[in-house]
């Protein structure tokens, strides 16, 4: 139970399914106020008997951290019990510990009913935006859903941005656990022509389809696969993981009765999930799928596996005598061996040294580069100094310079970009270069640029004419929003 707590914060539908078994316990029956009207104190509780479990024994939390935890949510209970809901949540979000914090509100929150709940959604929507506003927005709507959940998204629907999307999603989702066949209806019949956007749309098909196809996968599976064609997606891909886990070959089948985008993105979600678990079975059924699907099912498997075995997807790749095919596995298997440690980017890079030119090798070096700049930036600019002129080193090049180190060093950067082979890229990246050089040491970028090879005299005039405006790097502008 502790760690569905744990993940309430960070995924949504984990809140509201934990609260759907956690919540029948809450006592109906307590002690209000005036001042706490609308609140369902839990006078006969577990959180109002301090170590005590309800059936009268004792809690077997005796720990230090127990102690501390019921004390603190103790406290919450009876400010909550006098109506005094602002302190009362700040009582918890502001003590020390994530876990203890999630504890503690759950159980707070599992004692509110209908207009508790909205009243401690005023005092959280004038919280900061992050984890916490996160965490108990979530606790709070799948509350509301428990008790009434048509209510609930009624009042979800009247909220503005985070808190109608979040809403709306985790009622729906705590609805579908005790009755998903009601909550699939009514997100046709009413979510889906309610003008909200596209992403809320499919993130709550997605929430019903998850829960019902833990309880009925054939129900649920009809029920997606009914979706209008802008949330079905989501929807599916939910019910297809369901069935991978439990017998993939079953869910290819049901995949290969899909058709166009669906079918795609099912076949690729079967290739990915399985070739965690058993590459080799998962790399035997893709390759016996034919045209793109085949192609983008071994994409998945072979990546994977190069996380878990890069030495037996080499060994797989080495084998295929289609130099086309083979070229375009190439990057993902890279790509994915080099971002395992230092030491799996060199050998993924020596490895790489030896293939035959093509696109693919050129997207794997700068993949590479990229992935070993992180773990030895010093070994992989080494490596790539001594590689042979061409598209490949060009690609790992651009990958170099997109490096935030390079960029803190536009002189070095520059040098760099001197040295791609293709004119058109070489000034492309030249240009990048000096226009942060001449944001940091003017007089050296000014003395490079008049004397470059690599720009032309239009190029070289517009960059010394830059203001100091223009020079701002784009990548500095503040981020506007917020991140939830």
């Amino acid at each position: 139970m502790l760690i569905g707590v744990l993940l309430a914060g960070m995924v949504s539908g984990i809140t509201c399914g934990y609260l759907i078994r956690a919540g029948r316990t809450v006592i109906a029956d307590g002690i209000t106020t005036d001042r706490g009207k609308g609140i369902t104190a839990l006078g006969g509780g577990e959180i109002a008997a301090a170590g005590k479990t309800q059936g009268g024994g004792e809690a077997e939390d005796n720990s230090e951290g127990g102690r501390f935890q019921d004390e603190f949510a103790l406290r919450a209970v009876k400010l909550m019990q006098e109506g005094r809901i602002q302190e009362a949540l700040k009582e918890i979000l502001n003590a020390p510990g994530q876990m203890e914090r999630m504890e503690a509100l759950l159980r707070l929150v599992k004692g509110l009913d209908a207009k508790g709940v909205e009243i401690a959604l005023a005092e959280v929507r004038g919280m900061g935006r992050g984890m916490d506003q996160f965490m108990s927005t979530n606790l709070l709507m799948a509350r509301y859903a428990e008790i009434d959940p048509e209510k609930a998204l009624k009042f979800a629907s009247e909220a503005s941005g985070f808190e109608r999307m979040m809403g709306t999603t985790s009622i729906l989702r705590t609805w579908a656990a005790k009755d998903p066949k009601a909550a699939g209806e009514y997100l046709v019949s009413t979510v889906l022509d309610s003008g909200v956007d596209d992403w809320q749309m499919r993130r709550s098909a997605a929430s019903v389809a998850s829960e019902w196809v833990r309880q009925d996968p054939d129900a649920a599976l009809k029920w997606a696969k009914g979706l209008p064609e802008e949330v079905r997606g989501d929807a599916l891909n939910n019910v297809i993981q369901h069935f991978t886990a439990e017998n993939p070959l079953k869910a290819a089948e049901i995949a290969m009765g899909l058709e166009g985008e669906s079918q795609q993105r099912a076949l690729r979600s079967i290739a990915d999930q399985w070739s965690r678990t058993h590459p080799e079975a998962a790399l035997e059924w893709a390759s016996g799928l034919e045209g793109e699907a085949r192609t983008e099912a071994m994409e998945e498997t072979l990546e994977n596996w190069a996380g878990s075995d890069p030495d037996a997807a080499i060994s797989y790749l080495e084998k295929i005598t289609d130099a086309g095919e083979k070229d375009r596995f190439v990057p993902d298997v890279a790509e994915r061996w080099a971002r395992r440690d230092a030491a799996s980017a060199q050998a993924a890079a020596e490895w790489l040294s030896g293939q035959a030119d093509g696109a693919g090798k050129d997207r794997a070096t700068g993949s590479v580069v990229e992935a070993w700049m992180r773990s030895d930036p010093t070994a992989a600019s080494t490596w790539l100094g001594e590689q042979p002129a061409g598209s490949a080193k060009d690609q790992g090049i651009v990958a170099l310079l997109n490096d935030r180190q390079l960029r803190e060093d536009p002189g070095t950067a520059v040098v760099w970009a001197d040295s791609i082979s293709d004119a058109d890229q070489r000034s492309e990246q030249v240009q990048r270069s000096t226009r942060r050089w001449l944001s940091s040491d003017r007089d050296s970028a000014v003395e490079y640029i008049e004397s470059s090879q690599s720009l032309n005299a239009e190029q070289k005039s517009e960059l010394i004419n830059l203001t100091p405006e223009q020079l701002a790097p784009r990548d500095d502008r503040r981020f506007r929003g917020r991140p939830f």
